[in-house]
């Protein structure tokens, strides 16, 4: 039997299509001959161009109405029974697993449940969690007041990082250089995330480092993976725009037993940077799902769309815990070109920005197998573009 006879002819749902990281599930499921069904409450996700999604439904905007969503995730799961359904965004993610009743009598997914889930999205909750491991993290601190913020500013040296409790990638992140405006800036965050993170900004020549896991419901460790981020958008903190494989083992033993610690399964990704000043990696944020740059690991041979979905259906998986450095993996556009454009030294990247080839370089969504979900990005954005227009 080969390793992909197992699920062929199975069926896999997963929402946001629209999104970077959806579109390497449905080509990894898709090539193994899984039926891929997609939900998105855009007009034109990119991910309802590629060859291998046989299926959208448009849903409602869960950010809106979440009621009218998961009322639409029902109705679609129990009319198409899919065998393994793939939430893949924070809020969904959230939402679905604090209303199982929508989806679970119908489907399977390796998902944590909601108090876990929980302590994993909340900033604060886990740097003390990882303090108490021994983990090395950031200055942080979550004040209860503004009086208490107003006595940081007055004694603090350095750089600031203004941060939600509660988000991802750089929604709502803020920099502060001079102490004197970090109260004002505290206030400006809080308005829309009510008690925000204050943490020492790690000097930002620090590499960015990546470990990603996947944990069985038995938390028995089936798959890991490492990267380091060589560049991202915006260049001050943000996606990574290109990354490659990497290693390194103290991260990776500390991030399982920090995921097994807090009682996470499925897939979770621990993200680090290196502070030069101790030369040492310290614990930015973890997220109990799929990430963005999920594309790299496939092409590295760590196919975590395939183990989770077998994972799911109760079949045995052989673990991936090796895979082969120096592969690169790039999110071309948008991103590394907004990268190449915002950086002054843009002409002298390391790898350079005109290296598009190689039997090591692999690309997010451009793909000579799979070309059309481009197609979904410009038509989405023109569509948006019109909408702005119009208002």
């Amino acid at each position: 039997m080969s390793i992909n006879s197992s699920i062929a002819g199975t069926s896999a749902l997963i929402t946001d299509i629209d999104r970077r990281k959806a579109l390497p599930i449905i080509r990894s499921l898709g090539r193994k001959g899984v039926r891929v069904i997609g939900i998105s409450f855009n007009h034109f996700p990119m991910g309802a161009f590629s060859k291998y999604c046989k299926k959208v439904y448009l849903c409602p905007d869960y950010r809106k109405t979440p009621d009218l969503f998961l009322k639409k995730l029902e109705e679609i799961c129990k009319k198409e029974k899919p065998d393994v359904f793939y939430p893949i965004e924070d809020v969904v993610l959230s939402l679905c697993v604090r209303h199982p009743d929508s989806w679970k009598p119908y489907t399977r997914a390796v998902v944590p449940n909601a108090s876990v889930l929980e302590q994993a999205y909340d900033k604060w909750k886990t740097i003390q969690f990882a303090r108490q491991l021994g983990v090395a993290v950031p200055k942080t601190y979550c004040p209860e007041s503004i009086d208490e913020v107003a006595d940081l500013a007055s004694k603090w040296n350095g750089y600031v990082v203004i941060k939600p409790r509660k988000s991802s990638g750089s929604r709502g992140l803020r920099y502060v250089e001079k102490p004197s405006e970090l109260l004002s800036v505290y206030k400006e965050v809080s308005t829309e995330y009510p008690r925000p993170l204050i943490q020492e900004r790690i000097p930002k020549d620090g590499e960015g480092l990546g470990v990603f896991v996947l944990l069985n419901e038995e938390q028995e460790t089936l798959a890991i993976f490492g990267h380091k981020r060589l560049r991202e958008y915006p260049v001050t903190g943000g996606p990574s725009t290109l990354r490659e494989s990497y290693r390194a083992d103290k991260l990776i033993e500390q991030s399982v037993r920090l995921f097994k610690g807090m009682g996470l399964i499925g897939v979770a990704m621990a993200e680090y940077k290196v502070d030069t000043r101790i030369k040492k990696a310290v614990l930015m944020e973890i997220n109990p799902r799929f990430w963005g740059s999920l594309q790299l690991a496939i092409f590295a041979g760590v196919d975590f769309p395939l183990l989770y979905h077998k994972t799911a259906l109760n079949i045995d998986v052989e673990a991936v815990l090796d895979y082969p450095l120096g592969k690169c993996c790039r999110w071309l556009w948008p991103g590394d070109i907004l990268h190449f454009l915002s950086n002054p030294n843009r002409f002298n990247l390391q790898p350079s920005f005109f290296k598009f080839c190689g039997s090591n370089m692999s690309y997010d969504i451009i793909s000579a197998d799979d070309p059309l979900p481009m197609l979904g990005i410009v038509l989405e954005g023109l569509r948006k573009l019109a909408r702005r227009n119009k208002t």
